[in-house]
């Protein structure tokens, strides 16, 4: 439901006020990357995959809090992004041109740096910067800590770790063995099966207020109340203000 009220909406396409154009963006692109991140979440979860789906759902996690993020913050939060992304660019040449033997070096595109009105406008920055950086410090920002443990066991799944090897090996009468499917099964999803929808929520609620006619709305009222969920799980709150 949730994800086809979104289809809906931006295939009629969307009015958004000029004030808010620089916000909504990327907020617009990560909505997309949310949907579609959720429907190949779905898919793989339906063919009877579960760990391998790990990254997906950490991606969902960590993007659907970011959408949030950048509509709470405003304006400083996209200059905050757009820094990170330079700051990437940056580094991911530096890589290229230590490693790899190419005829020119690769140059990011020149872009000059953020430019501040005081100190406190500075500040501000370095603690988006710091939220954009390491998702513990965003969810931490909100007052939802708690959801830090499951963004860790997800990351798990989604690095070179022992965790998806044990996956795969069973003790059987003091003999190691493997199973070519993962220990747990479909026992090991209910959690994020349950998760997908609050995520899709969550990102809705994030930029449907910024759009002309506030869309989502009635689709996000009518879910939340089906699925018996509190409205603090949308209405997120800094606990330390910028």
């Amino acid at each position: 439901m949730i994800l086809q009220a979104a289809e809906k909406v931006t295939v009629q396409g969307v009015r958004v006020p000029s004030e808010r154009q620089t916000v909504v963006y990327p907020l617009m692109g990560w909505w997309q990357f949310t949907n579609r991140t959720a429907q190949a979440l779905v898919s793989l979860y339906d063919q009877g995959y579960t760990i391998e789906a790990a990254p997906l759902m950490r991606n969902l996690m960590g993007h659907a809090y970011a959408m949030n993020w950048l509509a709470d913050s405003g304006e400083p939060a996209v200059v905050a992004l757009a820094e990170y992304w330079r700051q990437h660019k940056r580094k991911l040449a530096r890589n290229v041109n230590e490693t790899w033997n190419l005829p020119e070096p690769v140059t990011p595109s020149a872009s000059d740096p953020p430019v501040f009105a005081n100190h406190e406008s500075e500040q501000i920055h370095k603690k988006l910067m710091g939220e954009i950086e390491k998702f513990d410090n965003m969810v931490k920002a909100y007052g939802t800590a708690d959801v830090y443990p499951v963004y860790r066991h997800q990351s798990a799944y989604s690095h070179t770790t022992a965790a998806t090897a044990d996956a795969f090996l069973i003790m059987d009468e003091g003999k190691l063995k493997f199973t070519t499917e993962p220990k747990g099964g479909e026992a090991d999803i209910i959690m994020e099966r349950l998760w997908v929808p609050v995520a899709l929520l969550q990102a809705a609620a994030a930029i449907s207020p910024l759009l002309a006619g506030n869309p989502m709305k009635s689709t996000i009222d009518k879910a939340m109340r089906d699925l018996g969920l509190p409205h603090t799980l949308l209405n997120l709150q800094r606990s330390r203000p910028l």
